[in-house]
């Protein structure tokens, strides 16, 4: 059990709004989705938290704008690939810890349509998926490695991510869930760690979750904080674990109360992002086992592929979401 006494998290008692049952329903019933890690860190191959592990330079990671050309990228392929692997929605990382945003937002420029690729992904995304009725959520990191006002000036940082919210919520037609990552009450940082990752102040989550809430009634929102939801959390979410377990050794074994929903978040690789060295697909039955286990608990499953940097699914994770629909629809799965 968590004790309150180890664990201080903000208070988001004063949320007034909540997911719809309509959309609860609805994400309840997906049962299994499709989640994406891709971003300038694909470029190196080695993670997503590339920049922060390697301490790679400001000056030289910037440059990975000017590199980014993803040429492969089709929306349409990948909501087609959904549609033959049976998953019913989109996690997408619209921004990660380095800040880069897959979407051509207005207050910043580090973005995609700055890239020579310069199309808006989740724009197309939206769009293609829309169009063969998949559901669309954002994967929002609240922690941001790379914008000055996130050390420097935390009510200005608050605000900014605020208002992409906003864009992200009103540019694309229905979302239909807010994932935020970055956030993580249990983990204690010291000295320089401690001015990187912060928090520096409140995130205002109770404004925030209503903010989503008032823009898009049936979008659910859950907050990877590794504890049980707070107010204003529509679900809760285990990373690399299926509920009441800690195999990895940050997640909390409690159910909580207000959880209306409860999701598992897996990898199909080794790792979250593209990473050639340590390729390591999961094979179909390993997935669908899991994916077993998370439907005897009535959780839904999101599994993760690492898109490479030109902007195509890896064939070998594309092979085994085909096999994964087709043998689960084979069992009553889908």
């Amino acid at each position: 059990m968590d004790k309150p006494d180890e664990i201080t998290i903000e208070d988001s008692s004063g949320a007034r709004l909540q997911a719809s049952a309509e959309g609860v329903t609805d994400f309840v019933a997906s049962r299994f989705g499709l989640s994406v890690h891709w971003g300038l860190y694909a470029l190196n191959g080695r993670g997503e938290w590339v920049y922060h592990l390697e301490k790679i330079p400001w000056d030289v990671y910037r440059r990975r704008l000017d590199e980014f050309n993803p040429v492969r990228f089709y929306a349409e392929e990948w909501a087609d690939l959904m549609l033959e692997s049976g998953q019913k929605f989109l996690f997408i990382t619209a921004k990660h810890h380095d800040g880069f945003c897959l979407w051509d937002t207005d207050l910043t420029d580090w973005k995609i349509t700055r890239t020579p690729f310069r199309r808006d992904v989740i724009g197309e995304l939206a769009k293609a998926l829309h169009e063969r009725g998949l559901k669309l959520h954002f994967y929002y990191s609240l922690l941001d490695w790379t914008h000055p006002a996130y050390r420097t000036d935390w009510p200005a940082y608050v605000a900014y991510y605020q208002a992409q919210l906003r864009e992200l919520l009103t540019r694309y037609g229905e979302i239909s869930g807010v994932l935020f990552d970055g956030y993580w009450p249990r983990h204690k940082t010291e000295g320089e760690d401690r001015v990187i990752f912060g928090p520096h102040g409140k995130w205002d989550l109770a404004g925030t979750y209503d903010l989503i809430h008032e823009l898009q009634p049936r979008a659910m929102v859950t907050n990877n904080t590794h504890v049980v939801p707070q107010p204003g959390e529509d679900y809760q979410v285990w990373e690399l674990d299926l509920p009441g377990e800690n195999t990895a050794g940050f997640n909390t074994r409690d159910i909580g109360v207000r959880a209306q929903a409860t999701a598992a978040w897996w990898n199909l690789n080794a790792g979250w992002a593209y990473a050639p060295r340590t390729h390591a697909v999961k094979t179909a039955d390993s997935i669908l086992q899991t994916l077993a286990r998370a439907q005897s608990r009535k959780t839904v499953l999101a599994l993760n592929v690492g898109p490479r940097p030109l902007g195509d699914i890896h064939p070998d994770e594309q092979a085994v979401l085909r096999q994964i629909g087709a043998r689960a629809r084979s069992l009553c799965m889908l």
